[in-house]
């Protein structure tokens, strides 16, 4: 299902809002297993003219029996922290005013440290509150007695991963914690990817909300638009990269994304979504649960407007056609580390990493220029943004019903 964000007239001298396209589909194999989505979405409005969307994806081993719970929490409190977030800025007079705007390194250092003493904790500590509070209004039963492990902590059963991005006063502000995508989107068709990578994510295990070192397990970008302008987000749980042929799908996703809103509209490509998401999570694709937030940029779609842009490849293009991408063999699911048995090695499971040593980094962002105007900052060792794609060929034709699954990334 796609749910564009509600859209009010924009009042005069006002910057308009970003806009968030979702959507969010079963996987072939939860529904082959008879068990729930597990991932979860959700965006809202933050501060005066700013935007949060969030993207979770539940582990799907029987351990974490309540992961479909474990991520409606982790999108519902990630929104809620980032709109405080935004009014926190706000009040603090971060971005300055019209008259007397802060220097972007301030600002940029400004962010990052709200963002890591602030809505990180914040986020985490919440999350395991709420499942605290639904574990005590609804206890496990005993039959979700006999698949937890003993000593298990609560928050376990609910364990999630957590994407979130939040737009505020031209600057964009993104979180991670586990797999998953998050793809920047420039003018021109190139792709960045501002996150960085995390060492401890291997296809096969995943860092998660319900570990005992979840705070430095986020890894967060900040990225000031105005010198690094982007056309739009993707926020996408892994079943949607998964489920690509190629491997760098970033840019070719990026190039047809920028060529198709040239050709087409808003409007069109909320229709497709669904389909994208749908293609994804099927057996053809990763089979699992897909789910993807899109943030759109309206100045950058307005300047997309005004450029000439090249058709992606073919000459004899059909614009029929609905294909941007193509899934590749369903992968493994993936098992979060600690807690995979030694004798069960693709056993699907959430595992609690140890702590890696922290590091505060300025890595660059794949994706040329991409430096100037990010700041990226992991408590992990590694730094890099992951594939950049920028060098990537786009797609024949656009295939409009694989916008590039991730498929592994924890059956949680």
């Amino acid at each position: 299902m796609t749910t564009p964000a509600a859209a009010s007239a924009d009042q005069p001298g006002r910057r308009p809002f970003w806009q968030v396209l979702t959507a969010s589909e079963r996987g072939a194999s939860h529904i082959a297993m008879q068990t729930p989505n597990q991932d979860s979405v959700a965006f809202e409005r933050a501060g005066s003219a700013g935007m949060v969307a969030a993207v979770a994806d539940g582990h799907g081993h029987s351990r974490h029996l309540r992961s479909a719970r474990g991520s409606h929490l982790a999108v519902k409190i990630g929104c809620q922290v980032a709109q405080e977030l935004a009014d926190m800025l706000t009040a603090a007079a971060t971005f300055g005013t019209d008259e007397a705007p802060a220097a972007p390194a301030a600002v940029a250092d400004a962010i990052t440290d709200a963002v890591e003493e602030f809505l990180v904790p914040q986020i985490v500590d919440r999350w395991r509150e709420a499942v605290l509070a639904d574990v005590a209004a609804d206890p496990f039963t005993e039959a979700e007695d006999e698949l937890r492990q003993q000593g298990d902590d609560p928050t376990i059963a609910y364990g999630s991963t957590l994407l979130l991005g939040v737009e505020q006063h031209d600057w964009l502000i993104l979180a991670q914690i586990g797999d998953g995508d998050v793809v920047a989107v420039r003018p021109d068709g190139r792709a960045i990817q501002p996150v960085p990578d995390d060492p401890q994510l291997d296809g096969l295990v995943t860092t998660s909300l319900c570990g005992p070192e979840a705070r430095s397990d986020f890894r967060v970008a900040v990225v000031d638009t105005t010198q690094v302008p982007l056309l739009a987000v993707l926020l996408a749980t892994d079943g949607y990269g998964n489920a690509q042929v190629v491997q760098e799908w970033p840019s070719a996703f990026s190039q047809d994304l920028a060529w198709m809103l040239k050709q087409r509209d808003v409007h069109w490509l909320a229709s497709q979504l669904p389909v994208w998401a749908a293609r994804c999570a099927s057996a053809d694709g990763s089979a699992d649960d897909t789910t993807v937030a899109l943030m759109l940029s309206p100045s950058a779609l307005s300047a997309l407007s005004e450029q000439s842009w090249p058709a992606p490849a073919a000459a004899d293009l059909d614009l029929g056609s609905e294909e941007t991408t193509i899934p590749a063999v369903p992968h493994d699911q993936t098992i979060p580390n600690n807690l995979r048995p030694p004798d069960h090695p693709s056993e699907p499971e959430t595992v609690r990493l140890a702590p890696i040593s922290a590091a505060n980094t300025g890595a660059d962002a794949h994706g040329e220029g991409a430096q100037q105007g990010m700041k990226i900052h992991s408590d992990n060792e590694s730094h890099g943004a992951g594939p950049a794609g920028s060098d990537g060929q786009p797609s024949a034709e656009p295939d409009t019903n694989e916008l590039g699954p991730p498929a592994g990334a924890g059956e949680r």
